[in-house]
């Protein structure tokens, strides 16, 4: 479900053959000297939520196959996330959330132009970092999945009533504290959000957790 080949120094281009990967979930390719385009057919990872090709070699276009992947049915928690090298149009891109210079591998939110003066630009754009809400969203919800759940589950295959996604969303979206994903309680608390959510309680608030 999850390929991470990031700076392994790998050579040559993706397959066309990455389509018959159909439950892939995790796709990180990046600080590699990987040439060639991203096949159309990487579309077929129905499942995908993290695509990472940041300092590469690739060029050319995201498939409109994979764009379309964003606009599916799919929750946010598990919408699919891009990060490639498509600040200038090196990698052009309709659909990603952060776009490197390539050059400079410095990162952006969501920045496609093509800038007469690139340095110029690059001075007038926030750098991105990991308090992005969609970046925090994935981070958060790998780690307690890698850390809490069970057997491989995932909450993409979690009804959306269950205490385990209810304690998800809490974490996310409602917990004052916004805890970051590398934060040291965040898997205590949301240990301590399920217990609530699993008891059904309406007494335990924020001032309790």
């Amino acid at each position: 479900r999850m390929l991470y080949l990031d700076g392994n120094n790998f050579t040559g281009s993706i397959s066309q053959d990455i389509g018959q990967l159909t439950m892939l979930k995790q796709l990180t390719i990046s600080d590699n000297p990987i040439t060639g385009v991203i096949p159309s057919t990487l579309g077929l990872c129905k499942e995908l939520e993290l695509l990472r090709i940041e300092n590469t070699d690739i060029q050319g276009t995201i498939p409109e196959e994979v764009c379309q992947l964003k606009s599916s049915s799919r929750q946010v928690y598990d919408a699919l996330y891009i990060k490639a090298d498509c600040y200038s149009d090196y990698l052009k891109c309709d659909c990603c959330d952060v776009c490197c210079d390539h050059n400079t591998q410095q990162c952006f939110q969501d920045n496609r132009e093509n800038p007469e003066d690139s340095d110029a630009k690059l001075q007038d754009h926030q750098t991105y970092n990991s308090t992005n809400t969609i970046a925090r969203i994935i981070e958060i919800k790998q780690k307690i999945e890698s850390e809490v759940l069970q057997r491989g589950a995932t909450f993409y295959e979690i009804d959306f009533d269950d205490p385990r996604y209810l304690a998800l969303e809490w974490i996310l979206n409602q917990d004052e504290m916004r805890v970051p994903s590398d934060a040291p309680n965040l898997v205590q608390r949301y240990v301590l959000a399920l217990i609530a959510f699993s008891l059904d309680s309406e007494e335990w608030g924020d001032d309790e957790l």
